[in-house]
């Protein structure tokens, strides 16, 4: 199977998805504005939720389930804790979450149940997924958080994942670039790698997914050869002054987030040669939103890396104690 047959060249239908997406994120705009305090010594740790994500990705690769299922599950956690609470119940959970690793871990539990049995052909059992949890937590532990957590999300669980919104903006630069399929597969594997990456670190929870997933991918083109690279960014400049991405400061930040975590130790500062090599500007034309049928005009006018050594030591396995994370 080619790379790009997992793209859509339907290039309006991807228009209007990418726009009702971007959309979306400005309902969740409270979210972005974190829920975690790194000078609060009694709660939560960035850390803890990191180690969680891993865990979670160890359960979905164990199960062969697709690794966008925990970027659903963490997206639901991170939106529950940071918005206001819609009930008494809900306050309830969320604080403890905050304040308790043990809460904070069934809820991500709850959200990976609700998010396999959403995304995925075959659910588990309460049941199962409690044995999964060496019955750290009983099945209608399970049960009730998961109704409390979809009652204060008032039942939205649809969020759009960063590596949707990426594979939305690669759909729309595919009709207009010429570029090898072996080019194509190296950019869409990297891309989804740096947004599994992005999942585990809690920093992208305050992020636009639309700014994350731009950001994977400039990081992405910076690593193919200068001439492909290019043509690549040609159509992608025209993707971003037609849709409402932010500004340049923000997108830099991310990329240069996302390039600490693939290569530690290395200068954030390479983030700003690799876009003047690819002749980005410092400034993007940022654009309010347009209707759809005019962002088409605009447009026709112009696998996850099996990574040796990567974070080896947060992956545990799915049958382990999730006491053990603490």
């Amino acid at each position: 199977m080619k790379p790009t047959e997992n793209l859509s060249r339907n290039t309006e239908a991807v228009s209007d998805s990418l726009t009702v997406m971007m959309k979306r994120e400005f309902t969740f705009s409270s979210c972005y504005e974190g829920y975690l305090n790194p000078s609060d010594p009694t709660m939560i740790t960035a850390d803890d939720r990191k180690k969680l994500v891993n865990w979670c990705y160890g359960v979905v690769d164990h199960c062969q389930y697709s690794r966008e299922t925990v970027a659903s599950a963490m997206e639901m956690v991170d939106r529950f804790l940071a918005i206001p609470s819609n009930s008494a119940d809900a306050a309830q959970v969320c604080n403890e979450a905050l304040r308790d690793q043990s809460k904070f871990q069934l809820l991500t539990i709850a959200a990976l149940y609700i998010s396999i049995k959403v995304n995925e052909r075959v659910a588990l059992s309460s049941e199962l997924f409690s044995e999964i949890c060496s019955q750290t937590y009983t099945a209608k532990e399970i049960e009730i958080t998961e109704g409390i957590l979809l009652n204060g999300l008032s039942w939205r669980c649809h969020a759009p994942t960063t590596h949707q919104v990426g594979l939305s903006i690669l759909s729309l630069i595919l009709p207009y670039v010429d570029i090898s399929e072996v080019t194509w597969g190296f950019i869409m594997d990297d891309m989804k790698y740096l947004t599994e990456l992005a999942v585990q670190d809690y920093y992208f929870s305050t992020q636009r997914a639309s700014s994350t997933a731009l950001a994977a991918i400039l990081n992405t083109i910076s690593d193919t050869s200068t001439k492909e690279g290019r043509e690549v960014l040609r159509f992608l400049r025209v993707i971003m002054e037609c849709f409402d991405f932010d500004d340049s400061e923000q997108i830099i930040a991310a990329r240069r987030r996302l390039h600490s975590l693939t290569k530690p130790g290395t200068e954030a500062d390479e983030i700003m040669d690799d876009e003047r090599s690819l002749e980005v500007s410092v400034v993007t034309v940022k654009a309010s939103n347009r209707y759809s049928s005019h962002q088409a005009t605009c447009l026709d006018d112009n696998f996850w890396h099996e990574r040796d050594g990567w974070d080896q030591e947060h992956v545990v396995s799915p049958c382990s104690s999730l006491l053990d994370l603490v």
